[in-house]
Order: C-alpha cells, then sequence, then structure tokens
C-alpha cells in the first residue's frame, strides 16, 4: 500500500512540476489529433475521460499537453506568462491529504517552496474539493505562485492550477471552479470486434513486457502534440516491467473510414489511467495507434 502511495505521489508530481517548469510552446489547433467529439473550441477544454468540461479566457493559446494528459493554455508573448493547467492522475490519497502532491515536488525543485494555505472548498457545482496555495520562488529569485484546485472522481484526482509570478488575481482563480462533468459518458461502450481485437492484444502484450510487441502497435507516424514514436517507446521502457494487468475501456467512439477517433481508460496494474491516445489509423490491414 505505501509503494501504491509512494508511486501516485511520484507520477502526479512529476506532471505537475513538469507544468509549472516546461516553457510554453504555442500550438494551433491540431484538429486531426483530436477526436470529433474533442475539438478545440477557443476557451473550452474538454477531458475526454472523466468527461468533464473546462473554461478559460477565449484568447489564450493551447499549450502541448504533458504526460497524464494535462492540457495548458498560456497568453501568448514572451515568458513569463500565467498559465492555466489540468492534471489527472489516480490516487488512493482523500481529498485531504492531496496537497502532499505539489508540495513534495516543490520542495525537491525549490526547498524555499511554501505552502501557503490548503483548505475545504467546493466547485461551482457543489462537489467537494480543496483550495491549494503555494509560494516557489523562481530560481531568478522572481516568486512563483500556484493555486490549484483538486477534486476526485472516483480514484481520479483532478487537479486545476494557475500558475504565475506575483499575486494570483481573482480573475485567474475564476478559471478554476466551473468543472463540468457530463453524467453517463464515462462507461464502457461496445467497440466493433476488430478494434476490440487490436485493443485485446496491445494489452496483452503489455503484460508479456515484450516492448517489441508493444512497439509494433505504434504507427510510425504516431504522434501526439509533437512526441513520437521513440518518445512513446522510452517512456513505456520504464514502466512496463511492472505491469501486471492492463484492460482498455473505450467511452467514446467515432470511426471515419481508416481511421477511429476515441477516448476512454486504461485499467494498468488496478489503476485507471486516461488513455493517452485518441485515435487509431489502419496501415496495411492493421490498426495502430
Amino acid at each position: 500500500m505505501k509503494k501504491l502511495i509512494l508511486l501516485s505521489l511520484i507520477m502526479a508530481g512529476m506532471v505537475l512540476m513538469a507544468g509549472f517548469s516546461t516553457p510554453a510552446r504555442s500550438q494551433g489547433p491540431a484538429h486531426d489529433e483530436k477526436p470529433t467529439f474533442y475539438r478545440l473550441t477557443p476557451g473550452t477544454y474538454v477531458n475526454g475521460w472523466p468527461r468533464f468540461t473546462m473554461t478559460y479566457p477565449k484568447d489564450w493559446i493551447e499549450q502541448p499537453p504533458l504526460p497524464m494528459k494535462m492540457f495548458r493554455a498560456a497568453p501568448s508573448g514572451p515568458p513569463p506568462q500565467p498559465f492555466f493547467a489540468v492534471t489527472l492522475a489516480p490516487t488512493p490519497l482523500p481529498l485531504d491529504k492531496l496537497a502532499t502532491l505539489p508540495m513534495l515536488f516543490a520542495k525537491a525543485m525549490n526547498k524555499d517552496a511554501t505552502l501557503v494555505s490548503d483548505k475545504p472548498s467546493q466547485l461551482k457545482d457543489g462537489t467537494p474539493a480543496r483550495e491549494i496555495e503555494i509560494q516557489s520562488p523562481h530560481s531568478d529569485g522572481i516568486p512563483g505562485a500556484w493555486l490549484i484546485v483538486s477534486t476526485k472522481k472516483g480514484d481520479t484526482m483532478i487537479q486545476t492550477s494557475v500558475v504565475k509570478t506575483g499575486k494570483i488575481g481573482e480573475d485567474l482563480k475564476a478559471i478554476l471552479y466551473p468543472l463540468q462533468y457530463e453524467p453517463g459518458r464515462d462507461e464502457p461502450l461496445k467497440v466493433s470486434p476488430d478494434v476490440r481485437e487490436f485493443l485485446d492484444k496491445f494489452s496483452s502484450d503489455m503484460v508479456s513486457h515484450d516492448l517489441t510487441k508493444v512497439m509494433a502497435h505504434y504507427s510510425d507516424r504516431y504522434l501526439e502534440s509533437g512526441g513520437k514514436k521513440g518518445e512513446v517507446e522510452r517512456l513505456v521502457k520504464e514502466f512496463i516491467g511492472s505491469v501486471t494487468s492492463f484492460e482498455i475501456g473505450i467511452t467514446d467512439f467515432e470511426a471515419a473510414g481508416d481511421i477511429v477517433y476515441l477516448a476512454g481508460f486504461m485499467n494498468r496494474s488496478g489503476e485507471r489511467w486516461q488513455l493517452r491516445e485518441t485515435s487509431i489509423i489502419k496501415e496495411n490491414g492493421e490498426w495502430k495507434w
């Protein structure tokens, strides 16, 4: 149990801190990389699974997402700029302990990082949440303010955050609360037999720990917000040896010829993660990510 909690802390913290330190790179709407039910609308973010919608300033630009389907958006212009982010990760921690995640890595990044506040709150629809504020001085001495609203849906942690230099005003704070769930969109759907066969074979190859077989399920044209097949292979290589079970559930599915757009989750070794990929393509008669 302790190992499970530590792994959740590490994985979630990696994403949170990556968002805090990674330079912003502007990116236009990549319509061919998203399912037709997940188009980019300026000022609106729709999460595939669990299904929810967030809004942010319409003139902000989408940034390349990081691992665990983190979404980011920021104003145009040179850094430093404030940015808005969404992070998802499974964790056994209760709601009142979720400040542990960002603080663990804020301290690792800067020993002078401090937890300013950690208090109970609620989303606009009344869902219980925690509001967490962290001050973490940048390397150049400029104070970095980090305001986070954490909530949970089942075992999935959902954190919306705003990061900027200086004080975070009420205008930015207001972005974090209007998270709106879409009931009935998170249950697995029945997909076509050939797609189900592809998903099941991929899952069994993950459990076999055979990296070569796993990567054969990825097209050489694979691209996720700039991340190519080789980068996926390096990531999978890090955790494949610890996989004890693997299963994919599809919650949205739309076929368009030799392309299938989809959203869903993967049950990996007892933890449920959001599915990173949003489409598969048929190449030489075989489905590939």
